[in-house]
C-alpha cells in the first residue's frame, strides 16, 4: 500500500491519500510516519481517503491485526475523529466491521462517506 499524508488542512484535520493493496504493516508504517511527523497535533481529526485503496480480499483476521496496529498507535492519535472516504460497499462494510472491532475506542466519532465533498463538509464541522 502507497500512501501520501497531507498535512495541509491543519489544524481542522489532516488528509491521508492511500493506494494499492493494503497489507496489515503498511498501517503500521502509515501510523508511525503520521504520529512521528513534526507536523502531526496529538488529537487532529483524519480524513482517510481510501477510494484507490484494494480491500476487497480483507477478512475478520485482517481486520483484527489492523485493529491492534492501530490502538498500539492510539495513545499518540489522541482520539480525534475519524473520517473515511471509499469506493463501495465492500468499502464501507470494512471500515463498520473495523468500528465494531474497536475503532471508536481510538477515535471520538467514526463516519464513513462514498463522496469526498461530504467527508471534508463533515470533517470540517
Amino acid at each position: 500500500m502507497n500512501f501520501e499524508i497531507i498535512f495541509d488542512h491543519m489544524p481542522a484535520y489532516v488528509l491521508i491519500r492511500t493506494e494499492g493493496a493494503a497489507l496489515d504493516r503498511d498501517f503500521d508504517d502509515l501510523l508511525t510516519t503520521l504520529v512521528d511527523s513534526p507536523e502531526w497535533t496529538i488529537g487532529t481529526d483524519q480524513l482517510l481517503d481510501h477510494r484507490n485503496l484494494i480491500g476487497s480480499y480483507l477478512t475478520w483476521d485482517h481486520l483484527d491485526r489492523i485493529s491492534s496496529i492501530i490502538k498500539k498507535h492510539a495513545e499518540k492519535l489522541g482520539n480525534g475523529r475519524c473520517g473515511f472516504v471509499v469506493p463501495s460497499d465492500t468499502g464501507f462494510g470494512l471500515v463498520r466491521m473495523y468500528e465494531m472491532m474497536g475503532g471508536e475506542s481510538v477515535h471520538r466519532e467514526v463516519q464513513v462517506f462514498y463522496s469526498m465533498d461530504e467527508a471534508v463538509e463533515w470533517i470540517s464541522q
